[in-house]
């Protein structure tokens, strides 16, 4: 990581021979937002003010227009200065050089911040306030401000200081915004994979019985009974049909596993002969089966896909779900005896649309998947996937 030099700034003009201001980036990425990241920088705030005796310290992003920034993390201030600090001007004090001159500033005597806002840190002379540049992906996106009683800290003892903790700074902020942009996506991939369910449940549905409309009224108009009878009932045993897997949709996605994968399984077995006619067995060989949350909600929603399919496409009188360990890898397998389907590879039309998201769900999890069919004898959809350590 390339180091910073360090400038002393008295009463926050910037000092003689300074490099012109880098202009602020025009789109900071947005983590202003983001309470998560701001409790994890107000507890490591904390844990800093600790180490390096500071009577107080803050934390503020550039906001998503660059010309402010917010105050989102702070320790040992008086609640008149965070009423006031909470959003303040890029170009504001040291704060402001910081940030465009990308270099460490210390005010030796808090002197900008005093005259704004007044004392900073209670009672006694006021030492030096410093403030840090925080970066992400190279770039500065805020400031770390640390506030000193007079005499408490010389220049040179808080650059050597302050290196670690830039550092540790820049990395906790990195992780931020990639777990933000990975549940951003996760959730983008979850709308996919819910509009692929409303397209194979629905969509198609809702066509079919507009077409049909179009022929029962022009049967009606033709004053042709029988014919507007058997288009009546086309649509009725087709509205029917896309209401029970209405119903099903909405239950798939309000069942949870929060009891863990195994006790989810069982409860749809209860009442899977009931609602399907297909008798259903859960067949668990693993002790103690224990998934992360993510892991568990992906194989509850391709075992449910999976039965659906033996319910609409297989005509099979009984299936089970078989759970195993072999060697590494944990194996989820959905069995039925009905007449078995193709097996081809997954495709994008409408008849693959389930079998596509069956298998985008388990590469989400770094799992396979694997469908074996025989005319006459049934199919088994198989997931693979690592499996967790004895005990996680």
């Amino acid at each position: 990581m390339t180091k910073r030099q360090l400038r002393i700034v008295h009463d926050g003009d910037r000092p003689d021979g300074a490099a012109p201001a880098a202009p602020l980036p025009e789109a900071p990425p947005p983590l202003a937002g983001n309470p998560a990241l701001h409790a994890v920088l107000d507890r490591g705030l904390m844990a800093i003010v600790g180490l390096t005796g500071a009577r107080g310290g803050a934390v503020r992003l550039v906001g998503p227009d660059a010309t402010q920034m917010r105050l989102v993390a702070a320790v040992g201030l008086p609640p008149q200065w965070l009423a006031r600090e909470r959003d303040v001007a890029s170009d504001c004090g040291i704060c402001g050089l910081a940030l465009q001159d990308n270099c460490l500033q210390v005010d030796a005597q808090a002197a900008s911040c005093r005259r704004r806002v007044g004392p900073i840190v209670g009672e006694g002379e006021s030492g030096p306030a410093l403030a840090l540049p925080l970066h992400c992906r190279g770039r500065p996106i805020g400031v770390f401000n640390l506030f000193f009683g007079a005499g408490e800290r010389d220049s040179a003892d808080l650059s050597r200081l302050l290196e670690p903790v830039r550092d540790m700074l820049d990395l906790v902020i990195e992780n931020a915004l990639l777990e933000q942009e990975r549940l951003q996506s996760s959730l983008v991939a979850e709308r996919q994979l819910l509009a692929g369910e409303v397209h194979d449940s629905l969509a198609q549905s809702l066509a079919y019985m507009r077409m049909r409309m179009t022929l029962l009224h022009d049967a009606v108009e033709d004053g042709e009974s029988a014919r507007a009878l058997k288009y009546f009932d086309d649509v009725n045993a087709v509205m029917s049909e896309a209401h029970g897997r209405l119903r099903e949709l909405i239950t798939q996605f309000r069942s949870g596993v929060e009891h863990g994968l195994a006790r989810a399984l069982e409860g749809i077995a209860r009442t899977f002969e009931e609602r399907t006619g297909v008798a259903l067995r859960i067949d668990n060989r693993v002790a103690d089966l224990r998934l992360p949350p993510e892991q568990e909600i992906q194989v509850y929603r391709i075992v449910q896909e999976a039965l659906a399919n033996v319910v609409k496409h297989a005509g099979a009188c009984s299936a089970r779900v078989v759970i195993d360990r072999r060697a590494r890898k944990l194996r989820v397998s959905v069995e039925d005896d009905g007449r078995g389907v193709e097996a081809g590879p997954a495709r994008g039309d409408g008849g693959h649309y389930g079998l596509d998201i069956m298998r985008e769900r388990a590469q989400r999890i770094g799992g396979d998947l694997e469908i074996r069919s025989v005319p006459n004898k049934g199919t088994r959809v198989r997931l693979t996937m690592p499996a967790p350590a004895a005990g996680a």
